[in-house]
């Protein structure tokens, strides 16, 4: 259910939404430079850190090389339910049909309009678009 603390910490709850969906790298740091026009004939990748004083230049596969590190490897787990979520309090539930039985938490103070206001503004800063106006 939501209550008045709940909704103090939506600003942490957007940071953390924020991390979840964050990519390993922004393409607004990388700058990329074909083989071309580098001297020795190695392409070169230039990655701009957080702070704009610190840039690193790598070869074109030593870049690849440090972006495969993020790809997870066939069957493995990336995404770890705990507690309520997990597995097996899942089948429990579902075996004792208590999560059928259990309320679904409405909250009555919040209209339709400002749902779609606050699910317009979501949107938007995650597709940076204003797809519902």
């Amino acid at each position: 259910m939501w209550n008045r603390h709940q909704t103090e910490e939506r600003g942490g709850l957007e940071k953390l939404a924020q991390y979840i969906i964050r990519a390993p790298l922004s393409q607004e740091r990388l700058f990329y430079i074909p083989s071309s026009a580098v001297p020795d004939g190695l392409a070169r990748v230039i990655y701009k850190g957080k702070n704009s004083s610190v840039r690193e230049s790598f070869t074109a596969l030593d870049w690849l090389a440090r972006l495969v590190t993020h790809i997870p490897n066939k069957g493995e787990q990336i995404v770890r339910y705990y507690g309520y979520y997990s597995n097996k309090s899942r089948g429990m539930r579902t075996k004792t049909d208590i999560d059928i039985k259990t309320p679904v938490p409405v909250d009555s103070d919040i209209t339709k309009k400002e749902l779609r206001r606050i699910w317009a503004r979501l949107i938007q800063k995650v597709y940076y678009t204003a797809t519902l106006r």
